[in-house]
């Protein structure tokens, strides 16, 4: 395992804004001029490393990740601490999740969730998209 996460980290080292999903970096930027707050909840315990080399982590306020819950998604936990750390209530976060667990935790939690990729993997999500580019906010909120 140690052997495995170290190949993980050297690849980690290698990303750069280039690695973002088209349409991720616009979506961040059009909700903070919206004044939402954002926050990530990933169960990855890399994530603040990786969003560091994407070079997004000014568009966050919070980073919950795997070192911040005992449980992780499916269980709600993640995106609990995420909304507790924004001061918000869960029914007034809108989850972005392209896993069918991410979706599972963040309904669990009774927050809206939009779901990117394919129904087979993101149905049970209250808005669906094939990609972040084709994400309508307006549609949403």
């Amino acid at each position: 395992m140690d052997k495995k996460n170290g190949y993980y980290r050297a690849y980690l080292e290698k990303i750069t804004s280039e690695d973002l999903l088209p349409g991720a970096l616009a979506l961040l930027k059009k909700l903070q001029a919206m004044q939402y707050r954002l926050a990530l909840a990933s169960a990855s315990r890399n994530a603040k490393t990786v969003i560091s080399r994407l070079g997004i982590e000014s568009c966050f306020e919070v980073i919950a990740d795997g070192n911040s819950v005992n449980k992780t998604k499916p269980a709600p936990d993640i995106f609990l601490f995420a909304a507790r750390q924004l001061s918000l209530p869960p029914q007034a976060c809108l989850v972005v999740e392209d896993a069918e667990a991410g979706i599972a935790a963040a309904k669990a939690a009774g927050m809206t969730t939009i779901g990117i990729g394919p129904v087979e993997r993101v149905g049970a999500a209250d808005h669906i998209y094939p990609s972040v580019a084709a994400i309508k906010l307006e549609e949403i909120v």
